[in-house]
């Protein structure tokens, strides 16, 4: 496996599951330490190993999109790129329901859009992600999209333990009035909430609770990690309010949403924000398989000038599809 860290790790786990062991782990030379190990099995020289590219199967352990690419492209090796089924998108689900798809195509704003639709699914349907490399854009959520940004708040649903709070300050110059920052898993709300006081950033208000479309309580499973999710199996109740609530009469200029598959619910809870202030959007869409259809729809519905843009974050993997709703 060309990789040595946490992904590794995960794939070595992935695999396992399906008995396939790993005999040893390959980094690049100038990673490259003699007599090191990883998960108790030694860990090669890549460069040196892949000269004898007859003798081993390479899978890729590493999420770096420039690496990945290059392995990829590795024609000399035998290699593989395993990627998890976050949502089962299938020829037959996008035939049952291409209509509704071929109206998100149509109402997307320029081709890079439509492009990364059509590579999105194929990447989908076939298992290669090479689709994804012509329309891989590295620069999420902060971007030339975004970069009109005129100051008003940002909600960030999913603030994990404060990486894009921390993107978002530096990327908008201190040019906002207020940080609504939002994690729902206790363990990472604690990170988080550490994050912004070591940082002092001005105008920062940390939430720990869910967003939904309405006041309630839900059942998440919390794992710990960046996948924490609503869902019926969950460990433990949380709270979850309405953004329409949490935010009041503060005017929001960008919202952004990685939620695990409760961005949906949670926009129907900021209806009244989004209708008011128009703001900026940026929202994941690949969590589950109706995102691509579900969600673009609903953002035309609150606001039909909304213009709509998709553009892929990853390139190997199936995550960091975002949809940009830009007034």
């Amino acid at each position: 496996m060309l990789g040595a860290a946490h992904n590794a790790k995960r794939f070595s786990n992935e695999l396992s599951r399906f008995g396939v062991e790993v005999d040893g782990y390959a980094v690049d030379e100038k990673y490259f330490q003699p007599n090191k190990k990883f998960l108790g099995k030694p860990v090669y020289n890549f460069e040196e190993l892949s000269k004898q590219h007859d003798k081993y199967v390479f899978v890729l352990g590493t999420t770096d999109e420039e690496r990945a690419i290059k392995f990829f492209k590795d024609k000399k090796i035998i290699r593989y790129v395993l990627t998890w089924e976050l949502a089962t998108i299938d020829y037959e689900y996008i035939s049952a329901r291409r209509y509704e798809f071929a109206d998100t195509f149509e109402i997307l704003s320029d081709d890079l859009s439509r492009q990364t639709m059509i590579a999105y699914l194929k990447a989908k349907i076939t298992g290669n992600p090479s689709y994804n490399f012509p329309v891989y854009d590295p620069n999420q959520y902060f971007n030339e999209l975004t970069s009109t940004l005129n100051g008003g708040g940002y909600v960030d649903c999913g603030a994990y333990n404060g990486d894009t709070v921390e993107k978002f300050i530096n990327w908008s110059g201190g040019n906002y009035t207020k940080v609504f920052a939002i994690e729902a898993d206790k363990n990472n709300f604690d990170a988080l909430e550490k994050f912004v006081r070591e940082k002092n950033y001005r105008d920062v208000s940390t939430l720990n609770c869910g967003v939904w479309n309405e006041r309630t309580k839900i059942t998440f499973s919390s794992d710990n990690e960046t996948s924490s999710s609503v869902s019926d199996e969950g460990n433990v109740t949380i709270d979850a309010e309405k953004i329409d609530d949490i935010v009041g009469d503060t005017k929001i200029g960008f919202i952004k949403m990685d939620i695990e598959g409760s961005e949906l619910n949670a926009l129907r809870g900021a209806t009244e924000t989004i209708k008011r202030d128009k703001p900026m959007l940026a929202i994941c869409a690949y969590h589950k398989a109706e995102d691509l259809i579900t969600i673009p729809q609903f953002i035309k519905s609150l606001h039909a000038d909304y213009k709509l843009y998709l553009r892929k974050h990853t390139c190997i993997a199936e995550t960091e599809l975002v949809l940009y709703a830009i007034s």
